[in-house]
């Protein structure tokens, strides 16, 4: 009985590691994001990218949730690069399907990490 019990507390927090949910950090919070290139003087610091969900989980995640755990993974991926401003490009929601139909898991954003002068 002993085993069966740890097996299946093992299985439950596989399932919540396996589903990310960033929080914003204080780098993060610095971090504005904007759609379009700021006006100034804009250094690009390369690709970054967020996610929010996971397979296993994010199904339980609502949609708003899972785009606000991508927006802070961006966000403090961008601040790690020293950015300012994150130009979102791209959005994705990917969905786990099984028997029974399938469910929103993950929210992906892809953007450009800049740092930007007034």
């Amino acid at each position: 009985m002993k085993t069966s019990k740890l097996i299946l507390l093992g299985l439950i927090s596989a399932t919540f590691i396996s589903c990310s949910t960033a929080e914003l950090d204080n780098e993060g919070q610095s971090v504005e994001v904007v759609y379009e290139k700021p006006a100034g003087k804009c250094r690009n610091l390369g690709p970054v990218f967020g996610k929010g969900g996971g397979q296993f989980g994010g199904g339980w995640i609502s949609d708003e949730k899972l785009m606000e755990f991508a927006s802070n993974d961006i966000r403090n991926k961008a601040a790690k690069k020293g950015a300012t401003h994150v130009m979102i490009k791209n959005h994705q929601m990917g969905s786990t399907g099984g028997q029974y139909g399938s469910t929103t898991s993950t929210a992906t954003f892809s953007g450009v990490a800049l740092r930007c002068k007034s």
